[in-house]
């Protein structure tokens, strides 16, 4: 176990003020001392980071997490205390093994939150959320539980009666654990409509669009000569999208920017593999978000995000690369029938292609590599929609708010 701190976390009362007028000062006096705690299996990424920076406004903060060798993608921010694990719990997608894996950061967990006594815990993933409701059940705390991916299996039955015995157990288990959930935090509302519709109340489940920092991308500068470069930024998943990729791009003679690891190192070191030769291709490995986010985007011309519309997951989630190429006025292209096409299509901010046809990815990497008239459009549509899916200053007071209308007590 290792602990990482950046110094002293202070509050920072001035910035939050302002939402508080309307409060007694109790209610105020109590939530400037309130003590948060982040529990995670993984090192805080750059979503996460985001919602630590809210807290830490108003909370002493703390984060309680694992790091895990098959999934060593992020390093923690230097601005907050983490208590770090070696556990290599293994992948949500076998969730017994996880979960019986997960017995020992468990174990480790609750001793530390033992010692910080949080007012407020802030879980993600099952086996989080079940550490914050055994430590409910003995000391009053708040509880938020965020969801980035809903289970393939909670959206369409699975056909193996195997599947779904599992998959039951794991409704009964989350179900269960759902009791001690105040606030439901989703990136895309779609979760909420089509599963957490059942476990927690509408006016209790908060949309935190999964929108960049944007003093992030202050140095950042459009892109405006050499090459066509295509970008994948973020964590590699979904291979056989990243090798039609690269083959579509050699097709039309573009580069291509991989930044990012992968979301194993099996799959990153396939994709390498796939590309070794390639002199059009070039790979960043792990990078700091908030130092070098905006020098990725000033060296590409638009956005990849096509993942596998057969996963049902991938069909309602939201990721952040559509923000991202918002903000930065890139085109996007992503995968037909999801609830991402709709959104691009629909503010007229990109391209949807078919996640298995590289005829149509070529097709459409070769507009916009040679329509640049058509690229000013889609920047002029990003400039458009901008202010309506990008106001980080309405979702974080979001978050805020819900933090200090329940204490615990």
């Amino acid at each position: 176990m290792r602990h990482l701190s950046g110094g002293t976390v202070k509050s920072q009362i001035c910035p939050y003020l302002d939402c508080c007028i309307d409060n007694s000062w109790s209610q105020w006096n109590q939530l400037k001392h309130m003590k948060a705690v982040f529990i995670l299996s993984h090192v805080p990424n750059p979503r996460i980071n985001k919602r630590i920076e809210v807290f830490k406004q108003f909370a002493d903060t703390n984060v309680i997490c694992t790091r895990r060798s098959s999934q060593n993608i992020w390093e923690p921010a230097q601005n907050v205390q983490h208590i770090i694990f070696d556990i290599d719990l293994p992948s949500a997608k076998h969730i017994v093994k996880r979960l019986i894996v997960s017995r020992g950061f468990r174990k480790s967990a609750l001793e530390k939150l033992e010692e910080l006594k949080p007012d407020l815990i802030y879980a993600e993933g099952l086996d989080s959320l079940m550490i914050a409701e055994s430590y409910q059940k003995r000391h009053p705390v708040m509880v938020f539980f965020e969801v980035a991916d809903l289970r393939e299996n909670y959206i369409v039955k699975p056909k193996s009666p195997i599947k779904r015995l599992l998959t039951e157990m794991l409704l009964r288990k989350e179900k269960k654990a759902f009791r001690s959930v105040d606030h439901l935090v989703v990136t895309s509302p779609k979760f909420y409509d089509l599963h957490y519709l059942d476990l927690i109340p509408k006016d209790r489940a908060l949309f935190i669009p999964n929108a960049p920092d944007q003093s992030a991308f202050q140095t950042y500068q459009k892109k405006n000569s050499g090459r066509f470069t295509v970008g994948f930024i973020g964590g590699i998943r979904y291979l056989k999208q990243m090798k039609m990729l690269v083959d579509a791009a050699n097709v039309i003679d573009a580069d291509v920017l991989f930044a990012g690891a992968g979301g194993t190192t099996v799959e990153y070191d396939e994709i390498k593999r796939y590309c070794d030769g390639m002199q059009n291709v070039t790979f960043t490995g792990r990078y700091n978000y908030d130092a070098e986010i905006a020098g990725l985007y000033s060296k590409v011309d638009c956005v990849y995000a096509v993942y596998d519309a057969g996963n049902p997951n991938v069909r309602i989630a939201l990721p952040n690369k559509l923000y991202e190429s918002i903000l930065c006025e890139l085109p996007i292209i992503v995968a037909k029938d999801t609830y991402l096409s709709e959104i691009v299509e629909e503010n007229g901010i990109g391209l949807s292609v078919s996640h298995r046809d590289k005829a149509e990815l070529i097709e459409a990497l070769q507009k916009l590599k040679t329509e640049p008239e058509f690229r000013e459009q889609i920047a002029g549509n990003c400039r458009k929609c901008r202010e309506r899916l990008l106001n980080i200053e309405i979702t974080t007071e979001k978050l805020r708010n819900a933090a200090k209308g329940k204490s615990a007590s």
